[in-house]
């Protein structure tokens, strides 16, 4: 296939400081070559694409997903579609997503196997998406023997063993990560508990079906629990300190903090979800997160969009609310939803802009770097290429190779 050339464009590599006046080279769905708009030599046989000093980024990819939500917690809202209303409520919602710009997608649970049905679909081209890592629904300790159940949304259970034998039910269904609520708190309800053992059991056989395991916990000792065990994704953390930020980086686990959540719950109310209605919790995350990106944690954007608070669509909206809270600089919230963001998937070769690479690349009007919030109008994203195929936008008019400066 003969490469396209996108030209003078202000480059965000997903690891650097921008670089205006770059060239990058496509070819069969990767980057052939990165440099400076003279140095990348053309041939006749080329697609040359001016960007006039548009940004060109990696994809992003949000961490923490849940497709089959919208206006879950209201009336009316998808807590009581069917599994077949969900699942095109799913798709719906990944579509927005790839056209908000976001080429990878990490599921944090869903229902009826929808997340692993879906990622087949766009796997096999069925459907247009974003690349989709499917989760199983959630998995809850039971309080006592009488609160114990099991369907399609929720297994709520005791002990090692009903863990693991529910989660055997997932992983044989196809599900590459399991999500647990190894603690209450962030919007889980108080008095959620799980053992240590009954972690590890999970941890041990998702790690026999070469899944993964992501935790939502927000207590100190669950925490540490989880990632003593090998949970290799904390959602939230909010109750870290230095003990767990040690032990973040000692076994090398994503953390999510999905704060945005807590400012829109406190602000709009509606704690059906055991939201607080002050903002204790909120200030206490957004005061953490200088120290775990000076600790040099590997954090990751995504939160729970589809509740009625925070709704598909306003994604980037959780960026510049680190940016106006928690003072990250633009170029870090940039690297969590690409260079992090990508490893996170479990892909080796997404989230950066470099030779051999895959050509996921976003075309954006204006600079994030310098503006966080030019990512938060979805006017903003020109084009959303995805192995190197246009999937969502407009490519400016291509020019002849001969006539490329």
């Amino acid at each position: 296939m003969p490469r396209v050339l996108y030209t003078n464009a202000n480059l965000l590599d997903g690891e650097h400081a921008a670089q205006p006046g770059a060239c990058v080279a496509v070819q069969n769905g990767r980057i052939a070559a990165v440099g400076a708009s003279d140095s990348v030599a053309s041939n006749p046989a080329d697609e040359v694409i001016d960007l006039q000093g548009s940004t060109l980024m990696p994809g992003r990819v949000m961490g923490h997903y849940h497709a089959a939500y919208r206006g879950y917690g209201e009336e009316g809202g998808s807590q009581t579609a069917t599994g077949v209303e969900q699942a095109f409520l799913a798709l719906g919602n990944v579509q927005i997503a790839l056209k908000c710009g976001y080429t990878s997608l990490i599921s944090a649970g869903t229902h009826f196997n929808i997340d692993v049905e879906l990622a087949e679909a766009i796997d096999a081209g069925e459907v247009v998406g974003p690349r989709l890592v499917s989760c199983s629904r959630n998995y809850m300790p039971a309080m006592d023997a009488a609160s114990v159940m099991e369907d399609e949304e929720l297994c709520m259970t005791q002990g090692p063993d009903g863990f693991r034998k529910g989660v055997l039910f997932d992983l044989e269904r196809g599900a590459k990560i399991i999500k647990i609520f190894a603690s209450g708190g962030h919007g889980a309800p108080e008095g959620l508990c799980m053992s240590a053992e009954e972690i590890q059991a999970v941890v041990g056989v998702a790690r026999e079906h070469g899944a993964r395991v992501r935790a939502h916990v927000a207590g100190k000792q669950q925490i540490l629990d989880c990632v003593r065990s090998g949970v290799s994704i904390i959602d939230h953390g909010d109750e870290t300190d230095d003990e767990c930020i040690e032990a973040y980086l000692e076994h090398d686990v994503f953390v999510l903090p999905s704060a945005y959540v807590l400012l829109k719950a406190a602000e709009l109310g509606g704690n059906m979800f055991g939201f607080h209605s002050d903002l204790k919790d909120f200030h206490n995350i957004c005061g953490l997160l200088p120290k775990l990106v000076d600790a040099g944690v590997k954090l990751v954007p995504g939160d729970d969009f589809g509740i009625w608070q925070i709704p598909h669509g306003d994604y980037a909206q959780e960026l510049v609310c680190y940016a106006e809270h928690a003072n990250i600089a633009p170029l870090e919230l940039i690297k969590w939803s690409t260079l992090y963001g990508g490893e996170m998937t479990g892909f080796s070769d997404l989230g950066t802009i470099a030779p051999g690479k895959v050509a996921d690349l976003l075309i954006v009007n204006g600079d994030p770097s310098s503006d966080i919030g030019v990512l938060a109008r979805p006017e903003n994203v020109q084009a959303v290429i995805k192995g190197g195929e246009l999937v969502s936008g407009a490519l400016p008019e291509g020019l002849a190779a001969a006539s490329a400066g």
